[in-house]
This record gives structure tokens, C-alpha cells and sequence, in this order.
């Protein structure tokens, strides 16, 4: 593989997302017509008569390969725009988990800091691949996925790193699972807990990489996952990675 891959989810209409994404194109033949409204051209004057399309998108900012920010955490959290650019631009330590246990990620806790503790003056992000890309467009993306346990991710912010990714709907487990687990237990701290810890502890989350297949033997990649500039909690983006050389 030779320069940057896409590592991005694609976003359409039907992929299955809990709110569901809605298009509405106006196509070139419409759009000739929309642009020669209130002058003297028809569409006969437009080369081949096609005019230029539109589309109007209804989506959430957390739907396909998007970045959470603090604001998305709790009120107080400063908004995706205005987080400096080059939080997502950089290396980023891959995490490979082969565990068989459904719904939490299981890693070697040795070799998991080893590799943190290798690239920790190097590398700004940490990208869990658990496999669920590979399910990315079915039902079960979306239920049937693995969590970041917290831990992980506290002894990444420790060393500095603060940008984390997963391929998965979320870095927490599904939402039915933690649920279950609360109300056996009353424990608060199962909810959301990799959110949660992004009140007292301000982070980026990458959610729903896709595409990881080339990196899943690697340790560290480039990566660049800029995201949109837009005044909220999240923000959608075209994220890209690179074997490092």
C-alpha cells in the first residue's frame, strides 16, 4: 500500500444509522430550471441543457466517521471548532484486539502500554480496531460491537496521547448492554464511561473508522481526520492513514 488510505465510513440513506439520513436532490435536469428563474435564459441555452445539482442532507453530526468533542461530553466543553487543527493531524498507535468477548475489548494489558509507552513521543492519537468495520452497513454495527474499557483510555491520556479511535459505533459498549449492567447493579459509572471520563478529562473521540483491514498487523500509522468546522459537539470527517515507513 502506498500513500494514504481512506478509513472513513461511507454515509447514505438506508445504512441502517439509528436517525436516519435523508437527501434531497435537486438533479440537473430541476436545477437548469431553478437557475433560469427571473431571466431571459431557458434551458436549451445551459451546455447539453443540464443545469448544476443540489443536495439538501438531514443527519446527525454523529453519524458515519465523525470526531465527539468535549461540548459533546457535558455543557461546559468547548465545541469541535474550536479545537486546533492539529489534534488530527499526526501518528497514531494501532491497537489490534483478538479477543473473543462480545461487547468489551481484550487486550494484553503489557503489550497494550508497552506500545503506548514505545510511541508516546511520537504518536498524539490511539486507533482500536476491534473488527467491527467489517460489519460496517449491517443491523448488527450497531448493537453487536466492543467498548474501549475506560482504564484504556485513562493510561493513553496519562502519556499524553488525546485523540481516541475505534472502527466501532461507539468507544463505549452498546447501549443495551450498559443498561443491563446498571440496572443489575445500580452503578453509575457503567454508563458511558469513556464519555463520561471526557468531563473531568477532555479528549477527542474518532468514532466508526472503517476500512482497517491494511492496518491491522501495523503499529503506528500517519493519520490526518480533520473535521469539519461547525459549532457543536461533534463533527463529521474524511479520515486517512498511512503505514508509517
Amino acid at each position: 500500500m502506498t500513500g494514504y488510505h481512506c478509513i472513513s465510513s461511507e454515509m447514505y440513506p438506508g445504512n441502517g444509522e439509528p436517525v436516519m439520513i435523508k437527501i434531497d436532490l435537486l438533479d440537473h435536469i430541476e436545477g437548469v430550471s431553478h437557475l433560469c428563474k427571473g431571466f431571459d435564459i431557458v434551458a436549451e441555452d445551459w451546455p447539453d441543457g443540464y443545469g448544476i445539482s443540489n443536495e439538501i442532507v438531514t443527519l446527525s453530526t454523529h453519524q458515519g466517521t465523525h470526531i465527539d468533542a468535549p461540548l459533546h461530553y457535558h455543557p461546559a466543553g468547548h465545541p469541535i471548532s474550536d479545537a486546533d487543527v492539529n489534534n488530527f493531524i499526526g501518528k497514531a498507535v494501532i491497537i489490534c484486539d483478538s479477543g473473543t468477548e462480545p461487547y468489551h475489548l481484550q487486550i494484553s494489558p503489557d503489550i497494550y502500554l508497552d506500545r503506548l509507552d514505545a510511541y508516546k513521543n511520537e504518536a498524539t492519537a490511539v486507533f482500536f480496531i476491534t473488527g467491527a468495520y467489517k460489519t460496517y452497513g449491517m443491523e448488527t454495527y450497531f448493537h453487536n460491537f466492543k467498548g474501549v474499557p475506560v482504564e484504556l483510555i485513562e493510561a493513553a491520556l496519562d502519556r499524553g496521547y488525546n485523540v481516541i479511535g475505534t472502527d466501532a459505533f461507539s468507544l463505549d459498549p452498546p447501549f443495551a448492554v450498559m443498561s443491563r449492567e446498571f440496572v443489575h447493579s445500580r452503578n453509575q459509572s457503567v454508563l458511558w464511561p469513556a464519555h463520561v471520563l471526557g468531563r473531568k478529562r477532555p479528549y477527542y473521540q474518532i468514532e466508526r473508522l472503517c476500512n482497517l483491514h491494511p492496518f491491522e498487523t501495523a503499529e503506528l500509522v500517519d493519520f490526518i481526520a480533520l473535521p469539519i468546522k461547525i459549532r457543536s459537539g461533534a463533527s463529521w470527517t474524511r479520515a486517512v492513514a498511512r503505514i508509517r515507513k
